[in-house]
């Protein structure tokens, strides 16, 4: 008889509208909060809103970012 592995928890992935995307994108242009800070507000790694920002062509920086 072979081996039963149940696995128990909270499903990680979370489908985001781009609505959604955008608005965090814009959270992170204008409050002023660096991008770590916006990512744990909404509970997804940095790497996340940087994702977002290549494939929706949206040039955010966190302030303090060099041009």
């Amino acid at each position: 008889m072979g081996r039963v592995e149940i696995l128990t928890g909270v499903e990680r992935r979370r489908l985001w509208t781009d609505e959604d995307k955008l608005r965090i994108l814009g959270e992170v242009q204008t409050s002023g909060s660096g991008v770590a800070e916006i990512a744990r507000r909404h509970d997804i790694l940095p790497q996340q809103i940087y994702t977002w920002r290549k494939k929706l062509g949206r040039d955010i920086r966190s302030p303090g970012d060099q041009p």
